[in-house]
């Protein structure tokens, strides 16, 4: 008796094992995925057009996705949006960032962002003075504009002309700037389907009118900066630490600094420039040419060309030990730059030169920012918020602590 409950036993344990394995023969087949619970929003955004959520697939005409996604496209088309910009926007969200286009969507993999437009926190959306906590479409883009008037009043002007995918990678470097891997593993997502919703919501037919987003943005600017004055800490001079020996970048600058009109200076130009502000400054005339020198030691991270990141010339990004983004711009030609990405530069060692006349980008902007996120700091090139730091005062307190001299 004892023998045969052995058996028995025995018998069971290999059935069970038997059709484990079967199991797992099946999965292997129909390819299910043994960890779908666990997925991400960059896993997902890669397959954009099979995105389903409560709402159902975007792509189904007349599912609540669909409605979502058609509500906000209008929205950005009646604040002035091209057909491609309001796609870009609309591509960010079902190719990446809410899928299920779910208008209280927590953030997928457990983050603190929230909503179609992933507010971090999301209750930065709850707190906006211009949020009326329902979650809606119409407010959370209302919101967006409360928020970040300048970079949506940048993208509009940006995106006036550009394509649909073109806009998508602006919107996700200017206003949802993830993180580097993130923005190589979901860009193509984006772009897809942007391109798909400009198709849908016959984008081909609407132009920009960048007039009927200015008096929006321009309150939203009052009531950002009033925000700013009230909570903003001292973010001045007196608080930026400069260590490490630094330089001008043109020999011949003297220790004083550059000579330079309103336009050329760092901060408010006079209205010049999107929100009066400008992020760096310009050595744009015939004393200021010749050879670019690194204002400061550190690593060249990236080198950005025309069309990458919402921009339309040459760029070198250096990142610091010491916390700082030092971005050599506007060069015509990668003829006019010396270094290479992944290349570490010492003061003083040659970044490219700076030709008079010719190409239409042929000046330096150098811009010093506290960020050394480029998507980041390019986000908030508009926006005066002490992101992008004075050039001359950093580069004149960094000559004094070093006691250097002309």
């Amino acid at each position: 008796m004892k023998n045969l409950k052995v058996w028995i036993i025995a018998g069971i344990g290999a059935g069970s094992s038997l059709l484990i394995f079967m199991m797992i023969i099946i999965m292997i087949i129909f390819n299910v995925n043994l960890n779908s619970s666990c997925d991400d929003s960059e896993s997902a955004a890669n397959n954009p057009t099979s995105a389903t959520g409560a709402s159902g697939s975007w792509e189904k005409k007349g599912s609540k996705a669909y409605n979502t996604a058609k509500e906000v496209f209008d929205f950005w088309v009646k604040k002035g949006m091209s057909g491609a910009g309001a796609a870009g926007i609309v591509g960010n969200i079902g190719g990446a960032e809410n899928t299920g286009f779910v208008l209280d969507q927590k953030e997928i993999g457990g983050g603190s962002g929230g909503g179609l437009y992933q507010f971090t926190p999301y209750t930065k959306y709850l707190n906006d003075p211009k949020s009326d906590k329902s979650w809606s479409a119409q407010n959370q883009s209302e919101v967006v504009i409360s928020l970040e008037p300048g970079t949506v009043k940048s993208y509009l002007s940006r995106t006036k002309t550009s394509s649909p995918g073109d806009a998508a990678t602006n919107w996700m470097n200017m206003y949802e700037r993830p993180s580097e891997k993130a923005k190589e593993s979901t860009n193509g997502a984006r772009r897809s389907a942007a391109e798909k919703f400009y198709e849908m919501f016959g984008g081909a037919s609407i132009t920009a009118n960048e007039s009927i987003l200015g008096g929006t943005v321009d309150g939203a600017n009052a009531g950002e900066q009033a925000q700013s004055d009230e909570e903003s800490v001292n973010c001045g001079d007196d608080s930026t630490s400069v260590p490490g020996s630094w330089i001008w970048p043109f020999k011949s600058v003297p220790k004083s600094g550059p000579s330079l009109d309103t336009a050329q200076k760092f901060g408010n130009d006079g209205g010049f420039r999107t929100n009066s502000f400008h992020d760096g400054v310009d050595f744009g005339d015939a004393t200021y040419n010749g050879d670019i020198h690194a204002v400061h030691g550190g690593k060249i991270s990236k080198i950005v060309k025309p069309g990458e990141y919402g921009v339309s010339f040459y760029l070198v990004w250096e990142t610091t030990d010491d916390g700082y983004g030092i971005a050599y711009q506007e060069f015509g030609n990668m003829d006019d730059i010396f270094v290479k990405e992944g290349d570490t530069v010492k003061t003083g060692d040659k970044i490219g030169v700076s030709r008079p006349g010719g190409q239409e980008y042929s000046h330096l902007h150098l811009g010093i920012s506290k960020e050394k996120d480029l998507g980041k700091a390019l986000g908030k090139s508009f926006t005066d918020d002490g992101t992008w730091l004075n050039p001359v005062d950093v580069i004149k307190k960094g000559l004094e602590n070093s006691g250097a001299g002309d």
